[in-house]
């Protein structure tokens, strides 16, 4: 038998050897990623917080990262995992894609304008053709949502609930039924952390609910109107023409015609830029008890971050 190493034989070893380590190599990640993507919590409907622009809005340079700042920065409560934002323009593929979206629930609120499309129709707007009629159901009436919101905060703060103590017990009911199958809190140190985190997120929804609705009082922000296929006007967005910063978040831009010289001008402008919640559950008008959806109320601090950013 020749069993004599020789040059050709070290060579086909050596790359046997090779392609077993690249092979075990491959192997052990696929392992690791089956392995985190098993134990990682997947962020469910609600836990994505995703700001979408519309139609002839264009993100300006404050835009990029927003979102993701105010996660870092404790605006969202703890139980929003992601966020996300994303302008649709008014490309070929926009409504497509918009539709899309919507389809799978994706977005939670939608900054569009109440420009006009036809300028003899007073009536015809950007936001009324995306909200009129029998689409009207997509966005949330702010006025049933407002209410909501309170009542939410009774349950938890009692009638007094402007300065009543929160009810532990009730917090930590509603955690419970919300987070008792996450595997963020499988151990009894994380459901105690997670119990507390959830006091911080009721508190911090009482102060912006307090903040959002007096601005509403005092008229910073007015609501838009938007009629249903019943001709019924309800309160559908807010108008955020009053936040002087805004422009560099989103905007939109207007070309006028001097009379005499008949050139063209083109500014940016968010005087008439717009802001609405989708409706994503079947929460509204529902006792508080028996809300499904907690999370609902995540687009005040949102709002809350928009004014005190670009308010002024």
């Amino acid at each position: 038998m020749d069993a004599r190493i020789t040059k050709q034989r070290l060579a086909n070893m050596l790359s046997y050897d090779w392609l077993k380590i690249i092979a075990a190599i491959a192997v052990a990640v696929l392992f690791i990623c089956v392995f985190f993507t098993t134990v990682s919590t997947r962020p469910g409907t609600h836990q994505v917080f995703t700001v979408f622009g519309y139609r002839e809005l264009l993100a300006g340079e404050a835009a990029e990262g927003f979102t993701e700042d105010l996660k870092k920065n404790g605006v969202f409560s703890y139980d929003i995992l992601e966020t996300g934002q994303e302008t649709f323009g008014t490309g070929q593929y926009a409504d497509a894609a918009f539709t899309a979206r919507r389809s799978v629930v994706q977005g939670t609120v939608m900054f569009t304008t109440t420009n006009r499309t036809d300028k003899d129709d007073p009536s015809a707007t950007v936001i009324n053709e995306l909200l009129g009629g029998e689409n009207c159901p997509m966005a949330l009436d702010l006025d049933v949502y407002m209410d909501d919101c309170k009542n939410y905060l009774i349950r938890f703060f009692g009638e007094d609930w402007e300065t009543g103590t929160l009810d532990k017990a009730e917090a930590e009911a509603c955690f419970t039924a919300r987070n008792s199958k996450d595997r963020r809190y499988r151990s009894e140190a994380k459901r105690a952390e997670g119990v507390l985190q959830e006091y911080d997120r009721l508190e911090q929804l009482r102060k912006d609910y307090i903040y959002v609705k007096a601005l509403i009082d005092d008229g910073t922000l007015p609501y838009v109107d938007v009629a249903d296929d019943k001709d019924v006007v309800h309160h559908k967005a807010f108008a955020l023409g009053k936040l002087a910063g805004l422009r560099s978040y989103y905007y939109y831009t207007v070309t006028t015609t001097d009379e005499e010289s008949k050139q063209e001008t083109t500014i940016t402008s968010s005087e008439n830029v717009c802001l609405f919640f989708f409706r994503n559950d079947e929460d509204e008008g529902r006792s508080a008890k028996y809300v499904e959806n907690d999370l609902r109320y995540e687009p005040l601090s949102y709002v809350r971050a928009l004014v005190e950013r670009f308010g002024a």
